[in-house]
């Protein structure tokens, strides 16, 4: 059985509404546009994205408010297996302890390696930071480009040690990172003061798809503790996609942002991605 767990600091109805109104679920979650929060209710869903991969269907078993939250998961057209996801909710002094359980992964080795129990529980763990981070009020920015060069050349423009310093400059001259860029890697993201945070890799496709997770702050070059501040971002991702068609690179970043810092980013990121173009198409 996948077990996840995350302490959110806030009540149990607005986790509660987050979990089960289908606008937020569409924020944070997956687009089910027939979700009905009723018992035995039907809904069906897709992976992000055009392609529409991996159809899932659901059925709605068990509803108590503000407390459990179960349905049936299923790919009815990659395997005949059944499994359950439940979501247990438990509020103590307006702080919410999240639990999430799903039996009966197992019961998709018909469907192949893409649904093996480790990407069910990396996925799950993903599903809950982006849920805390929602509910403590984080949102999604999303950023585009089109690129005159092809996807290998636009990586190396984003993640190679000087042209990342180029277009991140952006932000802060002199920026940069160091460690290792590989599926659960650490990296720290510098300015030449030695601030930053620090971030740990949680997928990578080379010249397709990284993804960040951001944890804390770094002073000193040093990792730092966990404060306050840095609780309330703590889990937040940044990712970026390519996607290349005849010879040009579409490039999409993903950035999830505390509010304060959403007027900023739009006026910067933009301004980020102008350098990428720039050096890509060179």
């Amino acid at each position: 059985m996948i077990t996840s767990t995350i302490t959110i600091k806030a009540p149990a109805e607005k986790v509660w509404q987050a979990l089960t109104d289908k606008n937020q679920m569409k924020e944070w979650y997956f687009d089910i546009p027939d979700f009905e929060l009723k018992a035995g209710a039907t809904f069906n869903f897709h992976e992000p994205g055009e392609a529409r991969q991996f159809h899932h269907q659901c059925v709605i078993r068990e509803i108590d408010p503000l407390r459990k939250f179960s349905h049936t998961w299923t790919h009815p057209a990659l395997s005949k297996g059944e499994s359950v996801v439940t979501w247990l909710l438990e509020e103590q002094n307006g702080v919410t302890k999240v639990t999430l359980h799903h039996e009966g992964v197992k019961n998709f080795a018909d469907a192949g390696s893409d649904f093996a129990p480790e990407n069910y529980q990396m996925g799950w763990n993903g599903f809950m930071a982006a849920l805390k981070n929602y509910v403590n009020g984080i949102r999604k920015h999303r950023y585009t480009i089109e690129i005159a060069a092809p996807a290998k050349k636009v990586w190396e423009v984003l993640l190679k040690e000087e042209s990342y310093r180029t277009w991140t400059g952006v932000f802060c001259e002199g920026s940069y990172y160091t460690g290792k860029l590989e599926p659960g890697g650490r990296i720290h993201f510098l300015t030449p003061e030695g601030f930053g945070m620090y971030s740990d890799v949680i997928f990578l496709i080379p010249d397709s798809y990284v993804l960040f997770q951001h944890i804390g702050d770094i002073a000193g070059f040093k990792e730092q503790p966990l404060n306050e501040a840095a609780e309330r971002w703590t889990g937040a991702f940044e990712g970026y996609t390519l996607t290349e068609k005849e010879g040009k690179t579409h490039l999409l970043a993903e950035v999830d942002l505390v509010p304060e810092q959403a007027d900023e980013y739009d006026r910067t990121f933009p301004k980020g991605l102008e350098k990428v173009k720039e050096l890509s198409e060179k």
